[in-house]
């Protein structure tokens, strides 16, 4: 009887396969470690970038509601939220304005549970207190604490209040105050906000379907045009006019700013998978050769699969739990203390500090642990199933070489390798090895050209996206007329400078010109003066060949009735704040049975040729219904604004095509007899996608542009006026340009103060440069900590296979040596070795590979206007440095090893 004491031969068994497999267990231990840093810190940091960006902007918004519809009824309340791409909704009244004495401080509003809990409360920080329930409650912000003078705020204080509701029904009102929190929205851009009770919202009775809106979150993967489409057609609207207001979700757009879409994210994620697949897996494929050899011998006499599994296991568990724990403890040291660390208060300084700023997540570090075990539990399993299809005398002589028929050596070639020297004979001895196994080296070449590829696609991506792009596309010097103080009342009237676009707002035209000189809205103002104009042009340094205007004049529009017919009703209502009576009015004065004028002045924009043409291609890609040859010979016109079309409004622009357009100056009477009549041949939505950039200064939905040609506007016989320009100065110029050119507005402004004119707002780059530098050295830190550690990831595998070739050949080696070759020529045979791999791997890199970065340069450009692409020649010569460097260092350091008979 033999005693079945299996359990301790496999213990013998794998401990001996675990001392001489050393080396490779030493290097497998390595790419486990590096392997779980990689993907913990690539997807760790991307996750921790795109959570603070998309704070960031909600922050800023005071809200993560990406659309809201207004005038909002119960039934369809209940509509959205019961739409499935809808994640949260809720519901605002607006009760109106809160004052104390002449301060204005702010809006004052009710919200629902849903409304306050998922939709504004996540934009606020430091909340103390509760939302209000009780009939004289309030909750307010800290900046209208402040504006009341209040510092150290306490539960339940008396806070008196004048708030105008309605058609400037005043309310004195004491409030008690229930809570406070910080808020980010930018004063000069957002008006802060206060919430009352559902009570007191009964009391002054302004809950109705008026001043009611749903704030709605769609899904964080659809785009505001697709998100817009589908609510138009989910939800029922009680009239035509009535609007689903859209912009892009917050996260979207933080995945856009890393990524570029979710669609190069998800190939991200795929390649840098891929490559730490390959990392690990090459490791198992080039050394698990020789025990190849031991479990074909094992398994032919008797030993099962399942055993040899385990015996393989036991050799690696040291390894794998060591490389495990390396792994965990280099993540949890860099994601939870060092980036943060490093970045301490900076990176979200302005919207609450780093509180919230976290890159380390537990569960991608679960995941980076999981996925790293299963690549090694699949070699393994590869490799047994390898080895049963192998007979005993298979598997004894196994070298990973796939036994292909050698054809007979021609007299003629024998003679020609017998003529080559040692010199030329040992790379294609080096050749020769690398593709004994074609599929294999096929497969480790493939490998490194992924791993460096991810890596130069990143770096494109990333840079090319990161919002620096934004600030530096913009031109070194903007000029645009003021707002003057009284019409900044309630209107987004501050440029937003970390915007691609800083000069979108909320207001009109009207508001642009109020207040300068006369009250018909100053017919011969200019915001920006012909004298200032040329003053800064004329400026040394100054580039013109880079400096743009814009030119027109500010006029009242004459149309048709039916011309007039796709703007909402709202467009041309002034409040009764403006009227003497009270009473409500329209903007629209009939000048005669057949054509209406607009009350206030429209800006008609002349258009420059390179306007005229991005117009006419972008006309033609898109197919749209504009005649736009009509328009270049100076008789046609088109209307471009803003507002946003409903869908039936939007089938009303096609059907005005034709009808006649005049313009008069503002306060004087409408000749039609004498004025010049144009033909409206079509409306331009500057919010559709990849709609061609105009200069046209301020601009929002609450501005309408009549745009003409050059001869269009000859035709109108008035001169033209400067709106906005865009200096840019020559290299080493912009100090001495922008103390010029602020000297010239001090000495503007200060005119235009003495006779009641607004004054020339000036935005200089590199003050937003200077301003924005912590969140760009934060961006820069975060992004380069990812392409760090591709590029770490790559040379490790490139370092992997060198030395697991090696370490499978160590009795060929030795019987090399027993022959004859010396160590000199070892270390040239190796040197070639890596040399056949590197020199494949650039080859590729530098054909195929540039192919992927244009392919990835054209997609990228569609996707984000500021894209930058950049080739990333600096970092394709630090890889191929490195691995120039690997193979030096690891041929250098060959040392004899253990002598080994030929007979053995």
């Amino acid at each position: 009887m033999i005693p079945n004491n299996n359990q301790e031969v496999l213990s013998i068994l794998a401990e001996k396969l675990r001392k001489k497999n050393r080396g490779r267990n030493m290097v497998l231990l390595c790419a486990v470690a590096v392997g779980i840093v990689t993907l913990t810190l690539i997807f760790g940091t991307s996750a921790g970038k795109i959570q603070a960006e998309y704070t960031k902007a909600v922050r800023r918004a005071g809200s993560t509601a990406s659309a809201v519809l207004e005038n909002a009824t119960e039934d369809q309340y209940r509509q959205i939220c019961s739409l499935s791409y809808i994640k949260n909704a809720g519901k605002r009244v607006r009760a109106g304005r809160a004052e104390s004495g002449e301060k204005k401080l702010g809006e004052i509003s009710l919200l629902d549970q849903s409304a306050w809990e998922k939709i504004i409360r996540p934009a606020y920080t430091d909340l103390q207190g509760h939302y209000p329930k009780e009939k004289q409650e309030i909750m307010v912000s800290v900046k209208m604490l402040e504006d009341l003078g209040i510092t150290e705020p306490t539960a339940g204080m008396k806070i008196q209040l004048t708030v105008v509701t309605g058609w400037q029904e005043k309310k004195e009102e004491l409030f008690y105050l229930s809570g406070w929190y910080t808020s980010y929205t930018d004063s000069g851009s957002k008006a802060q906000q206060g919430y009352i009770s559902e009570k007191k919202a009964a009391e002054w009775g302004i809950i109705s379907e008026k001043n009611s809106e749903i704030l709605i979150c769609p899904s964080d993967r659809m785009s505001r045009e697709e998100a817009e489409e589908q609510l138009y057609k989910d939800v029922k609207r009680t009239d035509t006019g009535q609007r689903i207001t859209v912009t892009d979700p917050a996260f979207l757009t933080a995945v856009d700013q890393l990524t570029g879409s979710y669609e190069m994210a998800v190939l991200g994620v795929i390649l840098i998978l891929g490559g730490v697949w390959f990392l690990i897996h090459n490791i198992l494929e080039i050394s698990m050769i020789g025990d190849i050899r031991q479990f074909g011998l094992l398994y032919t006499i008797g030993t099962t699969k399942k055993q040899l599994r385990k015996i393989c296991h036991r050799q690696m568990a040291g390894c794998m739990l060591v490389g495990s724990g390396l792994g965990v403890a280099f993540s949890v040291l860099l994601l939870f203390f060092g980036i943060p660390g490093l970045l301490g208060q900076e990176y979200l300084r302005e919207y609450g500090g780093t509180k919230e700023f976290s890159v380390f997540r537990p569960e991608i570090l679960i995941a980076a642990v999981g996925f790293t075990l299963l690549i090694i539990e699949a070699a393994i399993q590869k490799n047994m199933n390898r080895m049963i299809r192998l007979s005993c005398i298979e598997s004894m002589h196994y070298t990973g070489k796939q036994n292909r028929s050698r054809k007979r050596r021609s007299t003629e070639r024998q003679n020609e390798r017998n003529r080559r020297k040692i010199s030329a004979e040992l790379p294609l001895l080096a050749w020769r090895n690398v593709t004994r196994q074609r599929a294999g080296f096929v497969l480790t070449v493939l490998s490194l050209f992924l791993g460096v590829e991810t890596l130069l696609c990143t770096v494109v991506v990333t840079g090319g996206s990161d919002a620096t792009n934004i600030y530096m596309q913009k031109p070194d010097f903007i000029l645009a007329g003021d707002f003057c103080e009284e019409a900044k009342e309630g209107i987004r009237s501050e440029p937003d400078e970390e915007a691609l676009d800083p000069l979108v707002t909320d207001a009109n035209t009207a508001d642009l010109l109020w207040n300068n000189k006369t009250d018909d809205f100053a017919p011969d103002f200019a915001p920006i003066s012909e004298s200032v104009r040329k003053k800064i042009l004329a400026l040394k340094g100054v580039d013109r060949d880079r400096s743009e205007c814009t030119e027109g004049a500010y006029m009242n529009a004459v149309i048709s009735e039916t011309g007039w017919s796709p703007f909402s009703d709202e467009y041309f209502r002034v409040s009764a704040e403006s009227s003497d009576e009270g009473e409500e009015e329209t903007d629209v004065e009939k000048s005669d049975t057949e054509m209406e004028r607009s009350g206030f002045p429209e800006t008609v924009h002349i258009l420059s040729e390179k306007d005229m043409d991005s117009l006419k291609e972008y006309a033609e890609e898109k197919n749209l219904s504009v005649d736009m040859a009509s328009v270049e010979d100076g008789r046609g016109v088109l209307i471009y604004q803003e507002y946003g079309f409903t869908p039936e409004q939007k089938k009303m622009t096609a059907e005005v095509k034709g009808e006649p357009v005049s313009f008069c100056s503002p306060g004087s009477e409408y000749d039609k007899e004498s004025a010049e009549v144009f033909t409206l041949n079509g409306y331009l939505d500057g919010r559709a996608k990849d709609f061609p950039e105009l200069k046209l200064g301020w601009h929002g939905e609450n501005m309408v542009f009549f745009l003409v040609s050059e001869k269009g506007f000859e035709r109108l016989g008035i001169e033209k006026e400067t709106f906005y320009m865009e200096v840019n100065v020559k290299a080493g110029q912009e100090q001495e340009v922008k103390s010029a050119i602020r000297a010239i507005l001090t000495e503007e402004n200060q005119r235009r103060t003495d006779q009641g004119e607004n004054g020339i707002l000036l935005l200089c780059r590199s003050d937003l440069l200077k301003r924005m530098s912590d969140r760009i050295h934060g961006n820069q830190m975060i992004l380069g900590s990812i392409g760090m550690m591709l590029l770490f990831a790559g040379l490790t595998n490139y370092f992997n296979v060198m030395i697991m070739g090696r370490y499978s050949r160590k009795q060929e080696l030795a019987v090399m040596e027993s022959i004859g070759m010396t160590k000199k020529q070892k270390r040239k045979m190796f040197f070639w070795e890596g040399n056949w791999y590197f020199l494949l791997m650039e080859v590729l890199v530098l054909t195929v590979g540039t192919g992927i970065l244009w392919l990835v340069r054209l997609y990228m450009e569609k996707q984000a206007v500021y894209f930058r692409f950049q080739y990333p020649a600096g970092w394709l010569a630090g890889i191929s440095l490195g691995m120039l460097g690997i193979l030096a260092g690891s041929c250098c350091s060959f040392r004899r090893g253990e002598k080994v008979h030929c007979t053995q």
